[in-house]
């Protein structure tokens, strides 16, 4: 009797659980009985959005719904795409939201699901919401997208509610700006969205920013200094006739940078904000008038606010939906004070002296910006950051700001700005990690909230497959060897920089080896791989090279640039292509591999330590510097070294010493000198960089046998800076000095 009550209520259950959540089946064995609903006359980017889920529905299961009007379909059985009569009639609370309104809601009503935002793009990122969450569609770059495939799928409750972290989201990066339905399912608003008709956009579905450095384009040089310099900067009592700035109190230069601008403003309609930015270089101009606005308004940004509220009062009743953007960079970057930017003015705050891989309120670099910033938000109306997230001297430098992505971006939020564009590598496709960086930073700018790890987990598991959980593993080599204590780089970091450490680069190689053979099978997935290697490469060769050589380090950039089609590698250096580094990289294992061994010297020594003649004089090189300079001091040091001569300059050494090599083999030296220096080995000239100059480093290769080999180098300083080091890497790539105990004075 007790087992038959049981199984009574169970069964009662089991039918209560069936009544109140029924199951609705979108799809089974590639057939669906639903059909996809959009209003007749709907805007473009709906019917696009309409298109879009017959798409994916139909890469996940086979099915291919049809799309019909409002009016058509069969109710329990529809996808209705829009704010329409439909969705009202289905869901009575729901409010049309306005058209540039990003935020959407999905829901079920019963079988029938519901996607409805803005017009402009709310309604498509509601279906692309509901495509990853529910269906497991993912995009990952413009070519690679992943579609899980399903034999069926049902729901019994759908709701889905999102707003937009940040109102303008600009993910400047090469993939994203030129492939519209790419940045759509990205939710990058900064440009339109795609139409059905392929290959064009929808008109004034963007949040877009027009121009940068706007006043060198009104006001040229070219077009204007010849009859007027006095439009231009006057620096040390001169007007400047090349690309500097502008003269911000000549009345005559706001009258035309008010016409232009509106020129603008009429026939390019379709942008939010307009650019009335300063020129990318400090030459501001210094005239009294200028000088005396600086003094009352508190800095260079204070003329500037002054100068750009004029041109945002003169266009707003013409443009009074529009926005006139202006720069806190650089000399503008510390707020004004009794200034405050008007209600049409947008103030686009850099960061581009900012230490990458450090919060903004943890680190010396970065807590001054964290200051600009408060101060800005405290008087700006709407601030909208330029953001920089890699590095410019060479794109595919390792750049380890993935802790920091999240919290500089809710800095931004934070301090209420209204958009963040963050720039990567807009004009190429070698940034490491591009397409993972540029999925989190779209992530993260649409939901400052979002998981880091689990979207890194995401998108490495699904680009790079089996490979995923080694990419993660190479991501922590980066965080220990890059983000030592008292490291620090912004965008602006070259090869030389002192986080590149031998260690680091074996330990990366070694971890993207192991990822490349858990995809040996996959060609597609290999070649997604090895493309990270790209910056390794590069830094092992002009760092380490015999370490690169040993490693095939030049075959394989080779290989990925020629593979990948790159030619570009930084942002503002020309010459400094991929076919430069491939030559410069053939003449390294070239001169490598046909040094001649120079063989040991028995030889009579005293004691450890470098003999020295030191010069004082005026000299233009050490062949002078021997001929004509008066020797004032002998002795022995313990390296060559001349860190007692700090704040001198007209000064010289030639040190000799002998130097013992203990393997065989190539060695690299690399001299690092300012100003002039010459070094011999056994009497052979191996490397000179003699004459006045600043700092400059250069190397050379030498076959050395094991034994005593003579060292002479000899050095002057001229004047303003001085700088001598000597390192070595060894036939088993250790780097460094030379060790004292392997130096030995000559005896004669």
């Amino acid at each position: 009797m007790i087992k038959r009550t049981i199984y009574y209520l169970a069964l009662c259950a089991v039918q209560l659980v069936f009544v109140g959540c029924a199951q609705y089946k979108l799809f089974s064995d590639g057939r669906s009985d639903y059909s996809i609903v959009v209003a007749k006359g709907a805007p473009e980017s709906e019917q696009y959005a309409a298109a879009e889920l017959q798409n994916w529905i139909e890469q996940v299961s086979g099915a291919k719904l049809p799309v019909v009007d409002v009016n058509s379909g069969t109710k329990g059985k529809r996808l209705i795409v829009g704010y329409n009569p439909l969705t009202t009639k289905l869901v009575p609370g729901a409010t049309k939201p306005a058209d540039r309104d990003d935020s959407f809601t999905w829901k079920n009503v019963g079988g029938d699901v519901v996607f409805w935002g803005g017009s402009k793009r709310g309604t498509l990122y509601s279906v692309y919401s509901f495509l990853e969450k529910e269906l497991g569609c993912r995009w990952f770059s413009s070519k690679v997208s992943v579609a899980q495939k399903r034999s069926e799928w049902n729901f019994k409750k759908l709701y889905n509610h999102e707003e937009p972290g940040i109102i303008i989201r600009d993910n400047c990066v090469l993939d994203v700006r030129v492939n519209p339905v790419f940045s759509a399912r990205m939710r990058n608003n900064f440009i339109r969205v795609p139409s059905r008709e392929e290959g064009k956009t929808v008109e004034g579905s963007a949040e877009g920013y027009w121009g940068v450095h706007a006043m060198g384009y009104f006001i040229s040089p070219k077009d204007y200094y010849a009859t007027h310099p006095e439009y231009f900067s006057l620096i040390d009592g001169k007007r400047q006739s090349d690309y500097a700035q502008l003269c911000l109190s000549n009345p005559d230069v706001l009258k035309i940078c008010i016409e232009k601008l509106k020129g603008v403003m009429r026939s390019q309609p379709d942008y939010l904000i307009y650019s009335m930015e300063q020129n990318d270089n400090f030459k501001y101009c210094t005239c009294d008038k200028c000088q005396a606005l600086v003094d009352k308004y508190g800095g260079q940004s204070g003329i500037m606010v002054w100068f750009v509220n004029q041109v945002a009062d003169a266009v707003k009743d013409e443009f009074p939906d529009k926005f006139v953007g202006t720069f806190a960079y650089q000399y503008t970057r510390h707020a004004p004070k009794d200034i405050k930017p008007r209600e049409n003015v947008v103030i686009r705050l850099c960061s581009i002296e900012c230490c990458l891989m450090h919060d903004y309120n943890d680190c010396e670099s970065n807590t001054p910006f964290m200051q600009d910033m408060k101060d800005w938000a405290a008087i700006a109306p709407h601030l909208y950051i330029w953001d920089y997230v890699t590095d410019f001297c060479l794109y595919s430098l390792p750049v380890p700001n993935w802790k920091t992505l999240q919290s500089h971006i809710r800095d931004f939020r934070d301090s209420h700005a209204i958009g963040i564009l963050e720039e990567g590598d807009y004009q190429t496709t070698t940034c490491e990690f591009r397409e993972m960086r540029s999925y989190l930073l779209s992530k993260l700018m649409w939901n400052p909230e979002a998981n880091v790890d689990s979207l890194i987990v995401d998108f490495s598991d699904g680009y790079y497959g089996a490979a995923g959980k080694k990419i993660r593993e190479y991501l922590d080599v980066e965080d220990k060897y890059l983000c030592r204590e008292g490291m620090h780089t912004g965008c602006f970091a070259y090869t030389s920089h002192s986080m590149y450490s031998p260690e680091f680069l074996r330990e990366g190689f070694r971890v993207l080896e192991e990822a490349k053979a858990a995809v040996a099978d996959n060609p597609e997935l290999m070649a997604r791989v090895e493309k990270e290697e790209l910056g390794l490469c590069i830094l092992q060769m002009e760092r380490y090279p015999i370490d690169g050589m040993k490693n095939n380090a030049d075959m394989l950039f080779k290989k990925i640039v020629e593979r990948e089609g790159i030619s570009k590698l930084t942002e503002f250096r020309n010459e400094i292509t991929a076919e430069y580094y491939m030559n410069y990289f053939a003449k390294l294992r070239h001169n490598m591999e046909n040094s001649p061994l120079m063989p040991a010297t028995e030889a009579k020594t005293k004691g450890n330590g470098v003999a020295f003649v030191k010069y004082e004089g005026n000299f233009l090189s050490t062949k002078e510097m021997v001929s004509s300079g008066k020797i004032t001091e002998k002795g022995i040091k313990p390296y060559f070294t001349i860190e007692e001569e700090k704040e001198k300059d007209h000064f010289g050494y030639v040190f000799d010493t002998w130097a013992k090599v203990d393997t065989e083999g190539i060695h690299q030296i690399e001299l690092t000198t300012d100003d002039g220096a010459v070094l011999l080995i056994d009497g052979k000239e191996i490397i000179s960089r003699d004459g006045t100059h600043g700092t400059e480093v250069a190397s050379a290769f030498v076959n050395l046998a094991e034994g005593l080999h003579r060292v002479t180098l000899r050095y002057f300083e001229d004047y303003d800076g001085q700088e001598l080091g000597v390192k070595v890497t060894d036939p088993d790539g250790n780097y460094g000095a030379i060790p004292e105990g392997n130096l030995f004075v000559p005896a004669e």
